[in-house]
């Protein structure tokens, strides 16, 4: 019997570790991913170095990499403008910055702007005035832009920019929640909960199985 319920108790142990290694490599930079009409006709990439080689400001590079890494927040870009500096007051990232590349052309408006749809999955109600922050690297300024349409049920934001290059989504967060990040410019934590659930419950099972084995000695 002890024998048996000792082999349960590993089963369960070693599906509870492997969960936890999934969610680990399912966790994504961004975690936005482009819908709609937009598929197949943007490239959306991390906000590396690399990705980023059209930024000619090397200042403002450095500035996009270092809240990506949680090592500068909002406020030392919100410093470049007294107007950015307006429009950033209040806000907080809800996804790290990422860079948008046409394929194709991309979807054009009438006026000739490119049309974007992306899933943001921890977009929700808590988030209020969601806008995006945009540095165009074609004219070399800061813009923040306000988005043609926010799905909070489809979690979808469709906006129009005049140029594509970095892009982060801002908004104001209201209540309480994990939706979005700290001004420190770190990743969407969604699913957070569930993980810290995953690991209570691995605990839990391992202590079981180390009670058992020890009970098995004494005897």
């Amino acid at each position: 019997m002890k024998k048996k319920l000792l082999g349960t108790l590993l089963a369960v142990a070693l599906l509870v570790t492997q969960s936890i290694g999934v969610f680990a490599a399912d966790s994504k930079t961004t975690q936005v991913t482009l819908s709609g009409d937009s598929v197949g006709k943007y490239e959306m990439t991390e906000g590396t170095r690399e990705n980023f080689s059209e930024v000619s400001s090397p200042e403002v590079l450095e500035q996009i990499l270092a809240v990506n890494e949680g090592t500068a927040t909002l406020e030392s870009i919100a410093g470049q403008s007294e107007e950015l500096k307006a429009e950033l007051q209040g806000k907080t990232l809800v996804t790290k910055f990422f860079d948008l590349v046409p394929i194709d052309g991309g979807v054009k408006t009438e006026d000739g702007k490119y049309k974007v749809t992306f899933t943001v999955p921890n977009l929700t109600e808590a988030l209020k005035d969601v806008k995006l922050l945009h540095y165009s690297t074609v004219r070399n300024v800061w813009e923040v832009i306000t988005p043609s349409d926010v799905n909070y049920e489809s979690k979808q934001i469709t906006a129009e920019f005049e140029d594509l290059s970095p892009v982060a989504v801002i908004a104001t967060k209201s209540g309480a929640g994990d939706s979005a990040t700290s001004g420190a410019g770190t990743s969407p934590q969604t699913g957070v909960g569930s993980d810290w659930g995953i690991y209570v419950s691995a605990a839990v099972v391992l202590l079981g199985v180390a009670v058992v084995l020890g009970r098995k000695k004494r005897a």
